[in-house]
Parts: structure tokens; C-alpha cells; sequence
């Protein structure tokens, strides 16, 4: 009972969960991945950016320091995480350079085009239907944007035990092939491993 619990708090934590132990956790655990899809996404000062599940806000604050002039938004199914990073980054959410919106990654709260570059970094485990996350994000992509996907590899997460209760987990060759039937393409994927884990990260861009 307590891995089911705890898969569901990955999923959708609770607000005194969310703030005391996922935010610290996940900047923590997921730096390695955060710092490979923030080195991806290889961001200039007037890019538009989109990250998808931002947990804690670690790879936010890193993009902030570079996107100076542009615009940086985050959308994640928890309403606790979205209040927590809302008063993480209140200095520039009340500059609009920075904003939250609650909302799955399969209905994203903005028009086509909206934004230069997307992420993801491990929250496609907890996607209801990633097919239509993945073109999700290809719409809101301008031409030539660029979607950087990182996440943790199936063969590390399968022996985690909360791992077995309602994640969802993918191989390297099925998130290129959902990638590629969004409309994606120059798909490249790369391997790399921290000490908890080997993970993924899989690009493409907006022809």
C-alpha cells in the first residue's frame, strides 16, 4: 500500500507532500536529468520555452537565468505544485517573464506556435495518453521549435517497487516513434546515467 501511495504522489502530490518532500526530492534526484535537457535545449536570451511537469522548479531556474528577454512558462497537472513554484518565482511572475497554469499534458493551455522550445523531464510516466502529449507539444511549437524529452530508462524504474502501480513505462524506440508520428523530425536520443539511474533523452524538432 505504501508504493501504491507513493506512485500516486508522484503523479499528483498533495500541497504539504508536494512542498515538503517532492519539491526538494526532485530538484535533487532529477538534476542530472534537468541539467542534460537543459543542455539540449541550448536556449538564447529571446526564447520562448514551455516545460511540462516542472515538479520542483530546478530546470526553471536554470532557463530563467538565460531567457532574459523572453518568456518561460510551466504546466503540471498538480495544483500543489504549480501554488508551490508560484511563490517560488513570484518575483517573475509579477515581471511576466515567468507563469503557471494548472492543465494535463494532453490539453496544453496555449495556441499553436506559441513557443521556440518544449520540455519534459520524467513526468511522461504519469501522462494519460502520451501519443497526444507528444503532438500537444508540437503544436504549440512554432516552425523549427525544438521538444527535449528526458526520462528515466524501463529497466531502471522497473525495479522500484511504487513503480509497479499505475506508471507507465517506455522504452527509448516508442517515445521516437510517437515523436515521429507527431510530426517530429531530425529525432535523435541519447543514453547517459547518473548514480540512482540510467536515463533518456530523446530531441526533435518542428519542421
Amino acid at each position: 500500500m505504501l508504493a501504491r501511495w507513493i506512485a500516486g504522489q508522484l503523479g499528483h502530490p498533495s500541497r504539504l507532500v508536494g512542498r515538503l518532500v517532492l519539491a526538494p526530492l526532485w530538484n535533487k534526484r532529477n538534476s542530472a536529468l534537468n541539467d542534460a535537457a537543459f543542455d539540449r535545449l541550448a536556449l538564447r536570451p529571446h526564447d520562448r520555452v514551455l516545460e511540462v511537469g516542472f515538479g520542483g522548479g530546478y530546470l526553471l531556474g536554470r532557463m530563467a537565468a538565460v531567457v532574459t528577454e523572453g518568456f518561460l512558462a510551466g504546466v503540471d497537472v498538480s495544483p500543489a505544485m504549480v501554488a508551490f513554484c508560484h511563490k517560488r518565482f513570484r518575483s517573475l511572475v509579477e515581471a511576466n517573464k515567468l507563469e503557471f497554469k494548472c492543465a494535463p499534458a494532453e490539453a496544453l493551455p496555449y495556441p499553436a506556435g506559441s513557443f521556440t522550445k518544449a520540455c519534459t523531464v520524467n513526468s511522461i510516466f504519469y501522462w494519460e495518453n502520451v501519443s497526444r502529449a507528444v503532438s500537444e507539444l508540437w503544436r504549440v511549437l512554432e516552425e523549427g521549435g525544438l521538444l527535449v524529452v528526458c526520462f528515466t530508462c524501463k529497466k531502471s524504474l522497473e525495479a522500484k517497487e511504487f513503480a509497479r502501480h499505475g506508471l507507465v513505462l517506455h522504452e527509448d524506440d516508442q517515445v521516437y516513434q510517437m515523436m515521429q508520428a507527431a510530426g517530429f523530425h531530425a529525432i535523435s536520443v541519447s543514453r547517459a546515467s547518473d548514480r540512482h539511474r540510467e536515463f533518456l533523452c530523446v530531441t526533435g524538432k518542428r519542421p
